[in-house]
C-alpha cells in the first residue's frame, strides 16, 4: 500500500524539497471536486509557508476562473498560486518573430484571454483565416467541425505557417461527465494526421507539459517568487499523468512524483518506458 504525498512530506519531504509543483485535474481534483487530502495539504503548505504552485495544462480557464472553480470544489488556492501553459504564450511571443500578425484561435484561452494578455492578436472567426499568419489551438466547447475544416484548408495553402498547441494533452478527466474529455492536443494531432495524408507536413509547437517551454516558464516564476534559483532536483512535480507530468519532470530534472488518483494505474506506471517512469509513487496527495 502506497503512502500519500502528504504523509511523505510530513515525514521527510520538507527536507528533500524546496518547492512543490502540483498538477490539478486528477491530482488535486476530479469532476470539479477536491480529491481526498488535497484541501488539507494545501492548507498545510500555506500554514508552513512552503513554496508551491499549481502547474496546469488547462489554458481554457484564466487564473481567476481556475481559482474560482477550485474554490467551488473546496480547494482554497489564491490566483497567484496558479501557473498555466497559457502563461507561456508570453515567452513564445518574446522568443518568436511575431510582429503583430493576426493568428486564428481554435476554441478559448480563458477570460481574460492568455493570448491577449501576451499581446498576441487573435480571431476565432473562420472567415478571417485567409488573413491569418498561423494558428493557436485553444480549448473548450466550440464548433470543432467548422474550425478543423478551416484550419485544414488553411495549412493546405500555408504549410509553413506556425501551429501553436498550448495544451498538448490527448485526454483529461472531464468536469462535465464522469468519463474523459478529448484534449486539444489530440485535436491538433488529428489535423496534422489528415494533412499528412494530403502530403503536407506540419510540425506543431507544443507549449504545455511535458514540453520544455512550460518548464522554462515555471522555473522563471519560481525564481521570481523566491528571489533565488532552485536546483530542479529540489522541486517535486506531483501529478497523475505519465505522458505530461512524469515525462516532463524527468526531462527537465525535477523529481517526478506520480499519484494514482487520476488517469494512471499502477499497472501502467510499472510498464512505462524509462523516460516516463516516476521516481516516486503515491496513492494520492
Amino acid at each position: 500500500m502506497f503512502e500519500t504525498f502528504t504523509e511523505y512530506f510530513l515525514r521527510c519531504g520538507r527536507e528533500r524539497f524546496e518547492a512543490i509543483l502540483f498538477d490539478i485535474d486528477g491530482t488535486l481534483s476530479a469532476g470539479g471536486k477536491a480529491l481526498p487530502g488535497a484541501r488539507e495539504l494545501l492548507l498545510l503548505l500555506e500554514e508552513q509557508k512552503f513554496p508551491y504552485i499549481l502547474l496546469t495544462n488547462d489554458s481554457c480557464n484564466s487564473h481567476k476562473e481556475k481559482a474560482a472553480i477550485l474554490h467551488k470544489g473546496n480547494i482554497p488556492v489564491p490566483e497567484d498560486r496558479i501557473y498555466s501553459c497559457g502563461d507561456v504564450l508570453k515567452l513564445w511571443k518574446k522568443n518568436s518573430n511575431y510582429q503583430g500578425q493576426l493568428l486564428f484561435r481554435c476554441g478559448k484561452l480563458g477570460n481574460p484571454d492568455y493570448a491577449e494578455l501576451a499581446g498576441i492578436n487573435t480571431t476565432n472567426d473562420p472567415e478571417q483565416l485567409p488573413q491569418c499568419a498561423g494558428v493557436i489551438w485553444g480549448e473548450g466547447s466550440y464548433d470543432w467541425k467548422t474550425a478543423m475544416e478551416g484550419v485544414f484548408n488553411f495549412y493546405l495553402a500555408n504549410p509553413q505557417a506556425p501551429l501553436i498547441v498550448v495544451n498538448p494533452d490527448s485526454y483529461w478527466p472531464s468536469s462535465r461527465h464522469s468519463g474523459m474529455g478529448i484534449g486539444s492536443g489530440a485535436q491538433a494531432r488529428f489535423i496534422c494526421t489528415v494533412l499528412q495524408d494530403a502530403g503536407i507536413t506540419v510540425e506543431p509547437f507544443y507549449i504545455g507539459k511535458p514540453y520544455p517551454p512550460v518548464y522554462q516558464g515555471i522555473m522563471a516564476e519560481l525564481s521570481e517568487l523566491l528571489d533565488r534559483r532552485i536546483a530542479p532536483e529540489r522541486i517535486a512535480m506531483v501529478g497523475d499523468s505519465l505522458a505530461s507530468d512524469i515525462q516532463g519532470a524527468n526531462a527537465n530534472g525535477l523529481c517526478s512524483c506520480l499519484v494514482l488518483s487520476g488517469i494512471t494505474t499502477l499497472t501502467l506506471a510499472e510498464a512505462a518506458p524509462e523516460h516516463r517512469k516516476p521516481q516516486m509513487i503515491f496513492s494520492s496527495v
